[in-house]
């Protein structure tokens, strides 16, 4: 088993309950977690999505190496896509009869134009350049159906400063992902849950047409996400 930085994996101690092993002033001792907050948390939203996805084909992206695309339930189809072929290759290997895995960029989605009813990104488009962000919410918009709908969530400082994770490359204050999402797609639930010292934004955002000569709305180019290091 190898753990994908920030790619939530169920072998990782950090989501365990139970007892466990921990170090302190370098001396091994047992220690007792009877509640896991993050755990609680991923759990969480993978339930928020499925109370928006029954019947319907459901898109996960980023998916990692699959856990919480298996916690999805009630769609008619689940396809999952990641940028790390390890992470597709153990997603396929888990839980390939649950839902199709797909190596692929956040930038350029390989699926028609309206191949999905509903598109989850869950603390993803903070882990890529504002840049592959755009080109996204982009192609989110072209392989939605209409009326389809964005599921996003993303954490943020409340100070509005960076909350210090190498891994995310840019945390988008609330302002900043209303502005990302428009002129493509009208939010209709805006909400937060905190998790440690961080704020996680949810949203629910509903496919809408895009104004004739919008040029707020740019079209899908080559763009480029990457595996967090």
């Amino acid at each position: 088993m190898v753990l994908i930085a920030e790619r939530a994996h169920p072998d990782d101690p950090g989501f365990k309950v139970g007892l466990h092993w921990r170090k302190r002033f370098g001396i091994p001792w047992l220690r007792f977690r009877g509640h896991n907050a993050y755990l609680e948390a991923f759990i969480w939203r993978y339930k928020w999505v499925s109370e928006h996805c029954a019947g319907k084909d459901l898109l996960d992206v980023p998916c990692g190496m699959g856990w919480g695309t298996s916690l999805i339930t009630g769609c008619s189809t689940i396809a999952g896509v990641d940028v790390s072929e390890e992470a597709i290759v153990e997603a396929r290997h888990r839980y390939g009869k649950l839902a199709n895995f797909h190596v692929g960029s956040m930038a350029s989605l390989d699926f028609p134009d309206h191949s999905f009813d509903v598109i989850a990104c869950l603390e993803g488009i903070e882990h890529v350049s504002r840049d592959v962000a755009q080109h996204f919410i982009g192609e989110a918009h072209r392989i939605l159906r209409d009326g389809g709908t964005l599921l996003l969530s993303s954490p943020y400082c409340k100070n509005g400063k960076h909350s210090g994770n190498p891994h995310h490359v840019y945390e988008y204050q609330p302002d900043e992902i209303h502005a990302l999402l428009r002129p493509r797609f009208d939010i209709e639930v805006s909400a937060e849950r905190a998790v440690d010292n961080l704020t996680v934004l949810f949203l629910r955002a509903r496919r809408i047409g895009i104004p004739p000569g919008d040029a707020t709305a740019p079209e899908s180019g080559p763009a480029t996400d990457r595996t967090p290091n």
